[in-house]
């Protein structure tokens, strides 16, 4: 049996890797999204890191679980059936597994995550 222990990384310093949107979910311009995983559960199934993403719109449906904080910028969400919310800096939000959402990003956002996966998450 391993030891419990803190798991910690420093601030993420310079350009996140591409984590690009699928093409056929673009529906307006072209967004650029780009992202990582800072942290896991032994498990791997929360995991928690940075995305960002250029002006654009898209679909987006959510494989897992997701909460967010906006760290910068802006970002305009419409569930399937539902209304739209926008995120600013400072707010927080939970999507739920298998949620189909509309994303507008007006000219950039900037989010930390932490999602929980229905299976360990490999990258």
């Amino acid at each position: 049996m391993s030891a419990l222990a803190i798991s910690k990384v420093e601030a993420y310093r310079g350009e996140l890797p591409d984590m690009p949107i699928e093409a056929a979910w673009v529906l307006e311009g072209k967004p650029i999204a780009r992202g990582t995983v800072l942290l896991q559960s032994a498990d791997k199934l929360i995991s928690s890191g940075l995305w960002t993403c250029t002006a654009g719109r898209f679909r987006w449906v959510f494989a897992w679980d997701e909460f967010v904080h906006v760290l910068e910028g802006e970002a305009t969400i419409r569930a399937e059936g539902g209304e739209s919310q926008t995120l600013r800096a400072g707010d927080c939000a939970h999507f739920p597994r298998g949620l189909k959402t509309e994303w507008h990003v007006p000219n950039f956002v900037r989010k930390f995550f932490t999602l929980r996966t229905p299976e360990a998450f490999h990258l």
